[in-house]
């Protein structure tokens, strides 16, 4: 088991540890899905907290060398099943509090931005949705979200458009996070605001969860994401950045 589940009081923390950073394999990312959808199912459960058990990376997004073994028919199933972790979030009727401790870059940040608060390490704190690298779009439906948590959306357009990672200064300017502390304080102080959103009244809460995050679950919106990225992981660029990405070097675009 990659992912440990542990309730402080009425808030249950779910913490991933898969060395070395945090790759999220279909293994993962059902296992993450399950706690995810036990924690909201549970009545003794009033808040959650996602964390990870590894310093500096609270992930560094799909597991690429998983994908690139698999038939090019089948390489956006991965993706499938991180998406339905997201939307597993933005629909649990209760608060969801991201404690990252360092690192949530592409699929990373996805799972972070499901999250209703995100608290991020001060010094290994850093935010990148830069599928525009592996030749790949994050799709309508998250540049949506992406756009809708920024207050700056010359940041949105830097980091879709041309990769650019923020450090964790710059995500919190730009809204994407809501705290930056001490990197020894993130998992604590997490916690602690999860206890005090446990106390707000669980069905009020949900319901205005459920209208807050409304534009994001868009299923006209989701179709037209998941057929893009379909056509373009099935595409030479992609392979191309993948597999550039795999073996540490830049990418070669040209014909």
């Amino acid at each position: 088991m990659t992912l440990a589940a542990r309730d402080e009081g009425s808030v249950r923390v779910l913490s991933l540890t898969r060395p070395p950073g945090n790759t999220l394999g279909l293994s993962v990312l059902a296992e993450l899905r399950a706690g995810i959808s036990a924690a909201a199912g549970d009545p003794k459960v009033r808040a959650l907290v996602l964390g990870s058990g590894l310093p500096k990376y609270f992930s560094s997004g799909l597991d690429l060398s998983e994908i690139m073994a698999l038939p090019e028919d089948q390489r956006p199933r991965d993706f499938e099943a991180l998406l339905g972790c997201y939307r597993a979030l933005l629909l649990a009727p209760k608060p969801v509090v991201g404690a990252l401790s360092g690192a949530a870059i592409l699929g990373g940040l996805i799972v972070a931005m499901g999250c209703d608060w995100r608290v991020m390490a001060e010094e290994s704190g850093k935010v990148a949705l830069s599928e525009i690298r592996l030749g790949l779009t994050p799709t309508p439906a998250l540049v949506t979200r992406l756009s809708a948590l920024s207050n700056d959306q010359r940041v949105v357009k830097e980091m879709v458009l041309r990769g650019k990672t923020l450090r964790a200064a710059e995500a919190l300017a730009a809204g994407l996070v809501d705290e930056v502390v001490p990197e020894a304080e993130v998992s604590e102080r997490a916690l602690a605001l999860a206890k005090r959103l446990a106390k707000s009244a669980p069905a009020a809460f949900a319901s205005l969860k459920k209208g807050l995050n409304a534009p994001f679950l868009d299923e006209a919106l989701w179709s037209r994401s998941m057929a893009e990225f379909g056509v373009l992981i099935a595409g030479v660029e992609a392979r191309e950045g993948m597999a550039a990405m795999r073996d540490k070097r830049r990418p070669r675009w040209e014909d």
